[in-house]
This record gives C-alpha cells, sequence and structure tokens, in this order.
C-alpha cells in the first residue's frame, strides 16, 4: 500500500470518528431532551403511581402480616415441601427402574417399550388434567422451536 493510500485511509477514519462523535453527542442531547419533556409532562402521573404503589405495597405487608396469612403460607410451604419429597422419590424409583430393565436380557426395542410404559404409567399416577393441559401447551411450543433436541420427562 502506498503512502498515499496510507494517508487517505487515515483521513477517512478520521473523518468518520469525527461523524460517529457528533452522531453520538447529538444522540444523547436527544435523549436527555427526551427524558426531560417527558418527566415533565408525566409528573403529576408519575407522583400519583408512586404514592399507589406504596399504598399497595403497605396494604400487601399489612395483609401478609396477619397470623391468619402466615399460618396458610406456612401450610403451603409445607405441601410443597412435600410434593417435592415425593418427586425425588419417584425420580430415585424411576431411576432403578430403568437400570433393572436395561440389566435384562431382552433386545433393545422391548427395553425401550417397557421404559416408556413405566413413564406413562408415572405420567398418569402423578399429572392431574390441569397439569396435562400446561405440558401438551408446552409440549406443543417445543415443537416449534428451531431445535427439537429437548426432551420432558413426564
Amino acid at each position: 500500500m502506498s503512502r498515499r493510500t496510507t494517508i487517505t485511509n487515515i483521513n477517512s477514519l478520521s473523518k468518520v470518528k469525527k461523524n460517529l462523535d457528533h452522531l453520538k453527542k447529538k444522540s444523547r442531547k436527544l435523549e436527555k431532551e427526551i427524558n426531560g419533556i417527558v418527566e415533565k409532562e408525566t409528573f403529576t402521573e408519575k407522583e400519583a403511581y408512586t404514592k399507589a404503589l406504596k399504598k399497595y405495597t403497605d396494604k400487601m405487608n399489612e395483609v401478609l402480616a396477619k397470623e391468619e396469612i402466615k399460618d396458610k403460607l406456612e401450610e403451603k410451604y409445607d405441601c410443597e415441601e412435600k410434593i417435592y419429597n415425593i418427586f425425588d422419590k419417584v425420580k430415585q424409583t424411576y431411576t432403578k427402574a430403568v437400570k433393572t430393565i436395561m440389566n435384562q436380557p431382552m433386545s433393545k426395542e422391548e427395553k425401550e417399550h417397557k421404559i416408556r410404559k413405566l413413564q406413562n404409567k408415572i405420567q398418569d399416577a402423578l399429572v392431574n388434567d390441569e397439569d396435562r393441559k400446561i405440558l401438551s401447551i408446552i409440549k406443543e411450543q417445543m415443537r416449534n422451536l428451531p431445535y427439537n433436541n429437548v426432551k420432558l420427562l413426564c
């Protein structure tokens, strides 16, 4: 590359830099102006929103502080803990069952059939109609994804 070409390239880059700097400065200035106008025009609404949000938060905290609610929350957490324990036990039992099936002297297709059958029985036992609706929606959405390598264990 000649010296003249190098100088031209440097001058071009310098012009690009100046142009970018000018545009960035102008963009920041316009953003500040827009934010100022929005704040000025919506000051009353923002104050009302802030007061309403504080009032709502205070009321919600007041309701959540009641003994009745605390008791219900504790009971809810206890139920959820029991649900997780059940699922953990089922998962452990399922893993053992799959290992047992895989160690049996049968064809790969028979093993896969037995595992699918076991999965279906577990799903029938653990999943209610509401959960099935949710799962079918998830499965349908996953079919629309650009990749299909995700497998639900339900």
